[in-house]
């Protein structure tokens, strides 16, 4: 059994949630989910599923993808970034990322260990030649998991979804064109572009800590997405090294 099909089985139904969006000050877009598009594949799940609690030396809040309710995202990126917040562990944690094309073969997958705090980290495919990118028109699945105990994987604490790259369309392409980030990202997040405008305003909250308009657009963002009660968790950035290994560099709060 491959490691997706196992995920599947770990994960049983995950969430079937209806997407439902509201605009919170993006300019000139309204956020809204396109009805006609195509379902990608299992749901998935959003929020970590598996044994957790205060006894495991784990916070309260679960373990999340920075994705829609239906966990089904859509990015123009060859080589997107995935996010997650992890919530704060007693101790040091081990976390999988894996991501699987359309026959749920893995074509990445990498391990690393997180410090123990609480905050929302991007895992980035590398850019190289030993990574395939990804196809336009092709859905992928990925799958992110906290291990606390490596000698029993059904005890993970996880979450999964599908990703489609798709090539935008004239009018988004001419709406992204000499646009600022925060504009591009809207533009991203009105068209279901989810991984692309989180990538870049979290990228700006990276760069710009004490910027106010920012953080004041990541807020929006993670409401319209309905993960606002992680706006002000810490961005922790993660760069992916020449050993394909997440490394951890740098925190915003």
């Amino acid at each position: 059994m491959s490691k997706i099909l196992l995920y599947k089985a770990i994960a049983a139904i995950g969430l079937t949630s209806t997407l439902t969006l509201l605009s919170y000050g993006w300019p000139n877009h309204v956020l809204a989910q396109d009805s006609s598009q195509e379902r990608m594949g299992i749901p998935g799940r959003r929020v970590g599923g598996g044994t957790r609690g205060p006894e495991q030396g784990f916070s309260e809040k679960p373990l999340v993808a920075l994705v829609p309710e239906n966990n089904q995202s859509l990015t123009v990126a060859q080589t997107p970034t995935f996010f997650f917040y992890v919530p704060k562990t007693q101790t040091s944690q081990m976390v999988e990322f894996v991501l699987s094309d359309e026959n749920d073969q893995p074509i990445y997958e990498t391990k690393f260990a997180t410090n123990g705090d609480s905050g929302v980290i991007g895992v980035s495919l590398p850019a190289d030649s030993k990574i395939k990118s990804l196809e336009i028109g092709k859905t992928y699945r990925w799958y992110f998991a906290i291990i606390p105990n490596s000698g029993d994987r059904t005890a993970d604490i996880h979450v999964d979804g599908s990703i489609k790259r798709v090539n935008p369309d004239e009018t988004i392409a001419s709406q992204l064109k000499n646009s600022d980030p925060l504009d591009r990202a809207a533009v991203y997040a009105s068209n279901n572009f989810w991984s692309d405008a989180i990538a870049i305003v979290a990228g700006l909250r990276r760069a710009n800590p004490n910027d106010g308009a920012v953080a004041a657009k990541w807020a929006e963002l993670l409401k319209t997405l309905k993960l606002d009660n992680i706006a002000q968790e810490p961005v922790v950035e993660y760069r992916v090294s020449t050993q394909q290994q997440p490394v951890l560099q740098s925190e915003v709060r």
